[in-house]
């Protein structure tokens, strides 16, 4: 589900060289298929709080569409950035800031908002980051120390 075989896309082979070392906590914690998906929905919601990131969804994504494929591409999009080698993380960090540099729009209060803006990407990373851990903390390993929630984040 997570590969789209029509354009290419094979399975991320797991690399030492990657922006995550082998023993990295974020590597134990996206390894989990369920608690990222029950973590997953939870940063939606979470996330669609803020309403600039609600606006940039509902203005740019096709989500409404393309709900599978919508999951899809951020799944990959974390799997290459944990498991990946460095070169092709860095190509799918690339890609998704060319896609933000354009989604762009004006909020009902006259306010405008830019998907790069910093305080933006810290809401979306922060929101997914906190629900992913507690899902793993939850299904997968509830006795994780304070230490190695600390080296996740």
């Amino acid at each position: 589900m997570f590969n789209d075989r029509r354009r290419g896309e094979r399975p991320v082979v797991r690399c030492a060289d990657g922006l995550f070392g082998p023993r990295a906590v974020a590597r134990r914690v996206h390894g989990d298929v369920t608690s990222m998906m029950v973590g997953g929905v939870a940063a939606l919601l979470l996330q669609m709080l803020h309403p600039a990131v609600l606006a940039a969804v509902w203005d740019h994504s096709n989500f409404r569409t393309d709900m599978r494929g919508r999951l899809r591409r951020t799944a990959r999009f974390i799997v290459l950035t944990t498991y990946g080698g460095r070169e092709e993380a860095e190509a799918a960090i690339e890609r998704v800031r060319a896609i933000h540099s354009r989604v762009r729009g004006v909020l009902p209060d006259g306010s405008p908002y830019a998907a790069n803006d910093a305080s933006l990407l810290a809401w979306v990373h922060l929101a997914e980051t906190t629900c992913f851990l507690d899902a793993w903390i939850r299904y997968a390993e509830p006795g994780m120390s304070v230490a190695d929630q600390d080296r996740y984040f």
